[in-house]
């Protein structure tokens, strides 16, 4: 599948799950203490480390069908694979409960029942966008969304409960289920193929993911740092606080990961230096529209959760961070994997956690405040984005581009801190628009034409349809 296609088709089917987190993203503050949304959110943080318990077999996968179609995969050796995957996850299992039984840790032992089904359904999802399988990314990307909404609507409305541990242990039983229609989907595309089992499969797939595994988890550690000193040094309301704006910041992510998506299996099919230039400028088009979602959350903050609207702030410095690491999560990231420099990506994760957290004291330190935390944040994403453009100086922005990044910021800066919602979502476009024209109009056109080229496919495929109907 090609960069265009993959990007309308997983933007296409991802609409379903971005409008579902933002409608998630908002009910349960709204309607919840902030006492039992800081619990939620807290078992949220946790249940993002149980991937480290794969130790990068998922990733050595990844690593080796990067770029591969599917049709052309050995489906005995994926299954072999993957069986041995789930015992292992098994094994890790059931020394995990027992070690939460014995520290007699309930958020620990809630977190280990959920590693087999978060662990596998991340295994396929990686295996789909390994191969190029956007549409089978896309859907089972949605369908976790897709649960958890309903069963947030379901105890808010109807069983009408506000006890933390219902919602969590919900969540739990979504990821079984959730789990349960993976193997069917499984079964439908592989069949029911005998296959043998061999811990060659295990031994290989670790030592070739294993760092590449330790970086992405860095890259966990690095998104969560933050809330985890809030939740150490300034206490459980402003923790709550604190994770309802990244809660709000991660909607970006679900805008952005089908990117991410895409281009790791573009990369792996086309290397060449202008293509990846291209697929960045437009890219740095797409990041400065994706941060604009800050004007209808401010607005929406404001006039219906106005108890969050000490979060404010740290919403903004958090969505300047987001603005820098969507360039290094799409293009940079792919690049360390498709290239095989996980040691240098290890290293460089390593350099950007040990900042962020020094970062992180010194700014409790010296002014103690919320909004530090977020600021430490944005700082560091802006030097681990100058660290990949230094590793990879053939692909790094010209004087044009960084003077587009300037203005970009300068603008929302201006629109978000000293105007209304509103009156800052009109002039943040019109600056952006002129901005974009003048200093990206290549990319701009390009834009323009996908989004009428399609627009005009979707019109003629629904006069095809109607004269079927006929």
């Amino acid at each position: 599948m090609s960069l265009k296609k993959g990007f309308i088709y997983v933007f296409a089917t991802n609409l379903i799950g971005v409008i579902l987190s933002i409608l998630t993203g908002f009910v349960l503050p709204k309607f919840l203490s902030i006492e039992a949304y800081s619990d939620i959110k807290l078992f949220q943080l946790y249940i993002s480390y149980v991937g480290i318990l794969h130790l990068g077999y998922s990733d050595g996968m990844y690593l080796k069908y990067g770029g591969k179609s599917l049709k052309d995969i050995d489906k005995k050796e994926v299954l072999a694979e993957f069986k041995i995957f789930k015992l292992f996850q098994l094994v890790v299992a059931i020394i995990g409960i027992i070690v939460a039984l014995l520290v007699k840790n309930e958020i620990l032992l809630f977190c280990i029942i959920s590693l087999i089904p978060i662990n596998v359904g991340n295994y396929l999802r990686n295996l789909y966008q390994s191969t190029g399988q956007f549409d089978k990314y896309a859907k089972f990307t949605n369908i976790n969304n897709i649960f958890i909404f309903v069963i947030n609507i379901f105890l808010l409305f109807i069983i009408r409960t506000y006890n933390s541990n219902y919602y969590i242990i919900s969540y739990i039983i979504s990821y079984f289920v959730y789990w349960l229609l993976l193997e069917k989907e499984v079964t439908s595309l592989f069949g029911r193929k005998s296959s043998e089992l061999s811990l060659k499969y295990l031994f290989e797939d670790i030592k070739d993911g294993f760092l590449l595994m330790l970086g992405n988890f860095s890259n966990v550690i690095f998104t969560s740092i933050d809330r985890l000193l809030v939740k150490r040094f300034l206490g459980v309301i402003k923790f709550a606080y604190y994770s309802f704006a990244v809660s709000i910041e991660s909607l970006m992510n679900t805008i952005v990961s089908p990117i991410s998506v895409v281009m790791y299996n573009y990369i792996c099919k086309n290397q060449q230096k202008e293509k990846i230039i291209f697929a960045k400028n437009v890219l740095l088009i797409v990041s400065s529209l994706v941060i604009a979602l800050v004007f209808p959350v401010s607005f929406i903050v404001q006039y219906w959760i106005e108890k969050y609207s000490s979060s404010l702030l740290v919403l903004y410095f958090l969505f300047i961070a987001q603005y820098f690491s969507i360039i290094v999560k799409c293009i940079y990231n792919n690049c360390y994997k498709v290239k095989r420099k996980q040691n240098r990506y290890f290293a460089v994760m390593t350099s950007v956690i040990v900042l962020s957290f020094i970062l992180n004291l010194l700014g409790y330190k010296l002014f103690g405040t919320m909004e530090i935390f977020a600021t430490a944040t944005m700082f560091t994403s802006i030097i681990w984005f100058i660290i990949c453009e230094i590793d990879f100086g053939k692909y790094c922005y010209s004087v044009r581009q960084y003077f587009y990044i300037i203005i970009i910021l300068i603008l929302f800066f201006i629109t978000t801190v000293y105007t209304t919602p509103v009156i800052g979502l009109i002039l943040y476009f019109i600056g952006f628009s002129i901005a974009t024209i003048f200093l990206l109009p290549r990319e701009c056109s390009f834009i323009k034409k996908e989004m009428v080229n399609y627009y005009l496919k979707v019109v003629e495929r629904r006069k095809l349809n109607k004269e079927k109907t006929k």
